[in-house]
């Protein structure tokens, strides 16, 4: 009998054990400041947010299905004269409004189903409660607008690695010759191909354990909706003033919504022919420092455990708080580094 009991109580033990085994990491606490507390943007510091909605034809007021593909924040520094290009992953979990944990390109989608103009001004304003910044400025394009954009500068050229050949070609795109440099002209469509393609690694880093890895594919997408507008900025190097304004008409009507007036994009106007032929700058937030102890590094996977229940009579499987798989940020640390990036050779100028 007490051979039993002892039998029954290790049972219980171990199945105890089962769920604890199973579950998945817990997200750690999010340290997000408040509107009021937040930094404020050193004079002469322009900031405006590009935002591209995961759609070939986007629709706001149907954002429930939608969600933001790219997040790239432009920073012009008319002091020092700077151009700089802050690429923000698509996984990050973060803190919604409503005290929910959630990844960060389903904040309209889950914030706001039923407005998309207010989902992606939820969108800023937890990108500025996340990393301190007052982004107030911003554009929301979708893939086919961006397309039309590339095709109205007449493409961009980018070094291509052969696999990176092969997965555009698989969309039964014909690309050219490579330009004498090496790199391949692209024309609209083979641009936004370029910059959604995530299964192939851009770049291999050295970690602080000695090992050697490739960028995920969220950082792999990222940079390379970096190299896209630094393409981009390149090709306009020489623009004149009359052909910055035809462009800007072309932008204008491939807009799916802007909280810029006329005003706001003339003056983004002016400021970037200052900025011609200055070369681009870029971080990617969570800079490339991954680590697989939660102390360590700028970021880790976390995998949320997934619920499963019956609805209509059928299965469902829904992860409890991010709907997949997430990076959870130490948002201190990144702070930190995104803002030695923008202050570096910053100029400090005497308000009269």
């Amino acid at each position: 009998m007490k051979r039993f009991l002892s039998m029954l109580l290790m049972a219980v033990l171990l199945l105890s054990l089962v769920p604890q085994a199973l579950a998945a990491d817990e997200p750690e606490p999010i340290p997000v400041i408040a509107r009021e507390d937040l930094s404020p943007t050193p004079t002469g510091l322009h900031h405006y947010m590009l935002i591209c909605i995961d759609s070939w034809k986007a629709d706001l007021s149907k954002p429930e299905g939608q969600f933001t593909d790219g997040m790239m924040l432009v920073t012009v520094d008319e002091y020092a004269h700077r151009v700089m290009l802050t690429s923000f992953v698509r996984d990050m979990l973060i803190l919604r409004s409503d005290g929910k944990f959630g990844r960060v390109n389903n904040v309209m989608a889950k914030m706001s189903p039923n407005d998309g103009k207010q989902g992606i001004q939820m969108l800023i304003d937890t990108l500025n409660s996340h990393f301190d910044l007052r982004i107030e400025k911003f554009i929301v394009v979708d893939f086919k607008q961006v397309e039309n954009i590339v095709d109205a500068i007449g493409g961009v050229d980018i070094a291509l690695r052969d696999r990176e050949k092969d997965r555009i070609r698989s969309f039964g795109v014909k690309l050219p010759a490579d330009n004498a440099d090496g790199t391949t002209h692209l024309k609209g469509y083979a641009a936004v191909l370029y910059m959604r393609i995530r299964k192939v690694a851009t770049q291999e880093y050295l970690h602080a354990d000695g090992g050697v890895y490739a960028d995920t594919q969220e950082m792999a997408r990222s940079y390379r909706d970096s190299v896209v507008l630094s393409a981009i900025a390149e090709k306009l190097k020489d623009i004149t003033y009359q052909d910055a304004m035809k462009l800007l008409d072309v932008i204008l009507e491939n807009l799916v919504y802007t909280n810029m007036t006329t005003d706001d994009m003339l003056s983004a106007v002016d400021l970037a022919l200052q900025m011609r032929g200055i070369p681009v700058e870029h971080i990617t937030m969570p800079v490339n420092n991954p680590s697989k102890q939660k102390a360590d590094g700028t970021w880790y996977e976390i995998s949320p455990t997934p619920e499963h229940f019956k609805k209509d009579g059928l299965s469902y499987c829904e992860f409890s708080y991010s709907d997949m798989a997430v990076k959870q940020i130490n948002y201190e640390l990144n702070r930190e580094k995104l803002w030695d990036f923008l202050l570096d050779s910053f100029v400090v100028v005497d308000e009269e």
